[in-house]
Parts: C-alpha cells; sequence; structure tokens
C-alpha cells in the first residue's frame, strides 16, 4: 500500500506539472499564432504613428528654416527661404518690436494644422490595408493637438477607428511622440527677441556660455537686419530666424 501510495503521489505530480506547462504554452504561444496568422497589427496605433512622423519630420523643417511659419509674412529672402522677422521696426536707430510673442505656440499651430490635413491620407491608407486583408474597418473625423515641450513633440490624434474581423474593436485616441530640442531652441530664440527689442543687440557669448550644446550664427547684413540660426550640436535642429532692431543708415559706422 505504501508503494502504490507513493506511485500515485507522484504521477498526480506529474499530471498537475503538465497541465502547467500546457497553460503557459497556451498562454505564451496562442496570442502570437493568432496575430501573426495573417501578418497583421489590428492596433492602429503602430500604423498611424509610422505613417505620420516621415511627414511631421520634413515639414518642421521647412517651419524651423523659415522663422516658425509654413507660409511667412514679414519677411526677408535669403538663398530663396523666406525667413520671417520675429523683431522688427523700419526706423533707425529704434528697437524692434516683437511681432510673434508666442513662438511656441505658433509652431504647435502649424504642425497641428500639418497633423489635421495629412492624417485623412494616413487613415485611408490603413484602412485600404486592413480591408484588402479581410480586415472590416471604418474611420470617424480627426481632431488634432500638438504640445512642444522639453522632451519633444507631443501629437494627440482623436479619431474613432472601428476594426472588425472575429471580433470588433474600437479606438479613439492616439498619440505621437517625436524627440526634439525645439523646445530650447524656441525658448532661446524668444529670449533673443525680448532682449533685441529692450537693448537692440543680443550677446551671443553670453547665451552660448549658457548652453554648451547650442551654436548660434549670426548675420549682420547691411540693411540692419540680423539672420539667426540656432542649432542644438548634437541632434542637428536649427531654427532660423530674423530680426532688425537699432539698425543704422547705409555708411554710418559705430566707434
Amino acid at each position: 500500500m505504501k508503494v502504490f501510495s507513493k506511485r500515485g503521489q507522484v504521477t498526480i505530480f506529474v499530471i498537475v506539472a503538465l497541465v502547467i506547462v500546457g497553460i503557459l504554452l497556451a498562454i505564451f504561444l496562442y496570442p502570437r499564432t493568432s496575430i501573426n496568422s495573417e501578418g497583421v497589427n489590428e492596433n492602429p496605433s503602430t500604423y498611424l504613428i509610422d505613417c505620420i512622423k516621415p511627414v511631421i519630420n520634413v515639414q518642421l523643417g521647412k517651419i524651423l528654416d523659415q522663422g516658425g511659419f509654413s507660409d511667412p509674412e514679414g519677411y526677408i529672402t535669403r538663398d530663396g527661404v523666406k525667413i520671417k522677422y520675429l523683431c522688427y521696426t523700419s526706423e533707425y536707430y529704434t528697437t524692434c518690436v516683437n511681432q510673434v510673442p508666442l513662438l511656441i505656440r505658433q509652431v504647435e499651430s502649424e504642425l497641428t494644422d500639418i497633423v489635421q490635413e495629412n492624417m485623412p491620407q494616413c487613415l485611408e491608407q490603413m484602412k485600404n490595408d486592413y480591408e484588402n486583408r479581410g480586415i472590416s474597418v471604418s474611420v470617424g473625423s480627426v481632431v488634432t493637438n500638438t504640445s512642444i515641450n522639453s522632451k519633444g513633440i507631443s501629437i494627440d490624434i482623436e479619431s474613432p477607428i472601428t476594426i472588425t474581423r472575429e471580433t470588433t474593436q474600437t479606438f479613439r485616441e492616439y498619440n505621437v511622440v517625436v524627440p526634439s530640442k525645439i523646445y530650447d531652441l524656441l525658448s532661446i530664440a524668444t529670449s533673443i527677441i525680448e532682449f533685441e527689442s529692450a537693448y537692440g543687440d543680443a550677446d551671443t557669448v553670453l547665451y552660448l556660455q549658457y548652453y554648451p550644446n547650442l551654436k548660434m550664427e549670426k548675420n549682420v547684413l547691411s540693411d540692419g537686419t540680423t539672420i539667426y540660426k540656432l542649432t542644438d550640436v548634437n541632434t542637428d535642429e536649427s531654427f532660423t530666424f530674423a530680426s532688425r532692431s537699432v539698425a543704422w543708415p547705409p555708411g554710418y559706422r559705430v566707434n
């Protein structure tokens, strides 16, 4: 009887172990099989992020080259590029007036418009791709919002998407985060404009000492315009803008 009892216990332990192994295999292997069987990611977040990020990168570069505007007014043209005056006066010996007091919000607004314009195309591409794989998709209207902070660019997208295969799932909100140092560059540009509107000329040495990752190019033109190009040496991101403050008449030399 003792021998039988020991054999029975061993048999029970073996059965329990097999059951546990079977459950673990089901948990880890079954989800992978169901997702990869058709090669489809049914969560649209990744699809939309991969679609919109290249658009953001290209359009953002153009905006930053033009002083924060996709189609600037009140600008100077250099090498075929329209560079927005962020601070300007048409008079001589006079400090400039800040033209864009909320610079970061301006760039956020430009990016929001870009995403709002391009997201319907991304949604349509996603819809066609899913339907070609036998998945039913319905898409609602799109609302976007962009914020720029010290960590990067955060874009919130709200658009109801219903996906039906064996079951029905509805997704509504998505977030795209683009790592960037543009917040720092825009903040420095704002500081320069505030300085020029008060005193007429910003001290580049002071900024370079305070921001070790900053490269600052300052090009003073004959008409009194100063073109600034601020570059983060780590990310190679740059922001270019123009200012005209305390300009001197042609031929006048400051001793």
